[in-house]
């Protein structure tokens, strides 16, 4: 896979991520209260307010140091890895 595509796939899902762990930062209750799913209480149902927006400052915290990771790793930085060309010419470089 190429690198610039694997990155922005990466990007994609770590956009997904913030924008969740900003809305469970600014939730007034529980989303996942009294739902179901195939007849059983949807996991999470029980969390506290507090755990809940704790979730959402962890996903805010960790999802862009998990891109900062991932951004190495196209680039070349932390050596090779199988299944991933790294990127070496960018596209605003022109020598």
């Amino acid at each position: 896979m190429s690198g610039e595509y694997f990155l922005l796939l990466v990007t994609v899902i770590v956009a997904a991520q913030v924008g969740m762990g900003l809305h469970l930062i600014r939730t007034k209750r529980n989303p996942w209260a009294g739902r179901r799913l195939l007849g059983m209480p949807v996991r999470g149902s029980d969390l506290s307010l507090a755990q809940i927006r704790r979730m959402g400052f962890f996903f805010l915290i960790f999802a862009p140091l998990f891109w900062l990771l991932i951004a190495a790793m196209t680039f070349g930085l932390l050596g090779p890895v199988d299944g991933i060309e790294p990127i070496r010419d960018l596209p605003w470089r022109t020598a």
